[in-house]
């Protein structure tokens, strides 16, 4: 099947979100209906969600289905993901000053001399 990777990416997705948020398959499985057998099988890309059981994990996650069809992956989302987590109890004030300090590190950082660790 052609679109295999989306399976196992979406699937990946999932279960990275529901670790960042301590979350066990059980509780999913419980949250929207299933067996936990069916969030371990989407987890590793046995099975594709349907559109509406997308929309129930999304709803669980705070985020939309779209994020979970996002095809990035690795250590660069997991961090981005991270850093959204932590920061969304904060006001919004205080995570445009957040995502501002950010942008303005990573300028920094950028312009910087580049160092050799050979």
């Amino acid at each position: 099947m052609k679109d295999r990777g989306l399976v196992f990416r979406v699937g990946a997705a999932i279960a990275r979100r529901r670790k960042a948020r301590g979350l066990t398959q059980a509780q999913i499985a419980e949250m929207i209906g299933v067996e936990k057998e069916t969030i371990s099988r989407m987890e590793n890309g046995v099975i594709s969600p349907t559109l509406p059981r997308l929309q129930q994990i999304a709803d669980i996650f705070g985020c939309s289905p779209v994020e979970l069809l996002h095809t990035e992956t690795g250590e660069t989302a997991a961090h981005a993901q991270y850093i959204g987590e932590i920061i969304q109890e904060l006001s919004e004030n205080e995570r445009i000053l957040i995502v501002g300090f950010v942008t303005e590190v990573v300028r920094l950082l950028k312009t910087r001399e580049p160092t050799t660790s050979e």
